[in-house]
Order: C-alpha cells, then sequence, then structure tokens
C-alpha cells in the first residue's frame, strides 16, 4: 500500500522549476551561473573555438547560446548578439 501511495504522488508531483528548458535555454542559464556578467563573451568564446576546429554545428549552438544569454541578461540590444562569430 506505501508503495502505491508513493507512486501516486510521484505522478502528481510538480515538475522542478527549468524542467521546460531547452538545451540552449539550460546551457546558457548554467553559464550565466557560472560565468556572471562573462558568460556572454564566454560563449562568443566557445563559439569561435568550435568555428576554429572546424564544428559548425558548435559554432552554431554556441552562438545560440550566446543569443540567449544576451537575451536573459540585456544585452539584446547590443548588435553583436545575433551575428555569428568573425
Amino acid at each position: 500500500m506505501l508503495k502505491l501511495l508513493h507512486r501516486i504522488r510521484q505522478l502528481f508531483r510538480r515538475r522542478p522549476p527549468g524542467a521546460d528548458l531547452t538545451v540552449v535555454e539550460y546551457e546558457a542559464v548554467s553559464l550565466i551561473a557560472y560565468e556572471g556578467r562573462a558568460a556572454y563573451e564566454r560563449a562568443r568564446e566557445q563559439a569561435e573555438y568550435c568555428l576554429a576546429r572546424g564544428s559548425e554545428a558548435g559554432c552554431r549552438f554556441w552562438s545560440e547560446v550566446a543569443v540567449e544569454v544576451a537575451r536573459r541578461t540585456g544585452k539584446m540590444n547590443m548588435g553583436r548578439a545575433s551575428e555569428q562569430p568573425r
């Protein structure tokens, strides 16, 4: 009986905050938490590193993370947030 109640409670438990984040959003939030103000620059560095290594998919991912970081930190109006790394 206790096992049944435990399973029922698990089914109706609310999902934890952040469970609906996409991979890009999760990475952006994590980067902001770890890097603070340098999160946007760090994401751009990662995109440039991937581009230099020939990983177009990696570059695209980290560029999307940089845009998401900029959006979440209010840097969207900087102009650079939506452009690809050089």
